[in-house]
């Protein structure tokens, strides 16, 4: 059977009253990135929009997928939390954050099983789900310090760090995905074992802070210690290059990126330096995890119940590398 559509599907942004306010054809590509940043093919400016918040990704079928590019704030549709693929079907409501409400119109159906697809085979042909160990690192009270130093010295410690962080994270085998202001999101994949890359890792972590120390040490004129906070998570998700009119996105998806960020976001107020997520934990040693991490229960934003982790400062984590080689 002809599974081709039609006619082109849209999506459209709408007001709180259900009025359209603009739409846009969903046609003559294979992906379709949602955020704030103009590069996107579909752009909402907005401050609590990501600037690469979501992506729309159509199948050989005809099918469209919504997908979440671990954004601040979620991606829902009809109210439910996009972890992974999710179908699209006429009339869905592709909400972003909690502010912007999306409607998803295809004017004739694509040919689908009788039965439901499983939760496997909802992933879109050109992704894989695969186990990774994800690292999110920033520096701390950055917003405050550009306040204090201005535009000129921000810039310039951002370049040193920035150039510096990608280094660190390529001698540690790892990929940075993306920088997003004074943040670096990395990730360990392929080859490796799993304990080899939290190993991995976490050396680079410590390595990320000795680094930002050093940059803020030799700037005598910043008004405090440059330093970071660090979250690492380890679990499956949906990784995959993706092809958009010639370019290569390389996309990374799933609970484990958004709990990452969650509880990256969580180190300062907890007085933490370092949190794990509950992936990575499990591939610690267990004669010497208690004594350098502490056990903790986090309510992050998204999740019902609360979060476990392991917390502990760069001075605990160089000793739990020293001993564990």
């Amino acid at each position: 059977m002809d599974t081709t559509l039609s006619a082109p599907a849209s999506i459209s942004l709408i007001d709180e009253n259900g009025s359209v306010v603009k739409s846009w054809r969903l046609e003559g590509k294979k992906t379709f990135r949602i955020g704030r940043s103009d590069s996107n093919e579909i752009t909402l400016n907005h401050t609590w929009v990501s600037r690469q918040h979501a992506m729309i990704q159509v199948e050989e079928n005809g099918a469209f997928n919504a997908l979440d590019m671990g954004s601040s704030n979620g991606t829902f549709v009809n109210g439910n939390r996009v972890y992974s693929p999710t179908r699209l079907r006429s009339g869905d409501l592709l909400r972003i954050g909690n502010k912007i409400t999306l409607t998803f119109l295809q004017n004739s159906t694509v040919n689908q099983p009788e039965q439901e697809p499983n939760e496997e085979e909802k992933t879109v042909a050109f992704m894989e789900k695969e186990e990774i160990t994800i690292l999110i690192c920033d520096i701390r009270d950055f917003t405050t310090l550009s306040e204090e130093i201005g535009d000129d010295k921000i810039s310039e410690i951002l370049k040193l760090w920035t150039q510096g962080t990608s280094k660190i994270v390529n001698q540690h085998k790892g990929s940075v995905d993306k920088f997003i202001g004074d943040a670096v999101m990395a990730i360990w994949s392929g080859s490796n074992s799993v304990q080899q890359s939290v190993h991995a890792a976490l050396s680079c972590a410590l390595t990320i802070s000795e680094f930002t120390q050093k940059i803020g040490s030799a700037l005598p004129d910043l008004p405090r210690p440059l330093t970071i906070g660090a979250a690492l998570n380890t679990g499956e998700a949906v990784i995959g290059n993706i092809g958009v009119d010639g370019n290569r996105d390389y996309t990374v998806i799933g609970d484990v990126v958004n709990i990452a960020f969650r509880l990256e976001g969580l180190t300062e107020k907890v007085g933490k330096e370092l949190l794990l997520g509950q992936g990575t934990a499990s591939y610690l040693d267990p004669n010497f995890m208690p004594n350098y991490f502490q056990t903790c229960k986090y309510l992050v934003k998204g999740k019902k119940d609360p979060v476990s982790a392991l917390g502990c400062d760069f001075v605990s984590l160089k000793e739990y590398l020293d001993k564990t080689g």
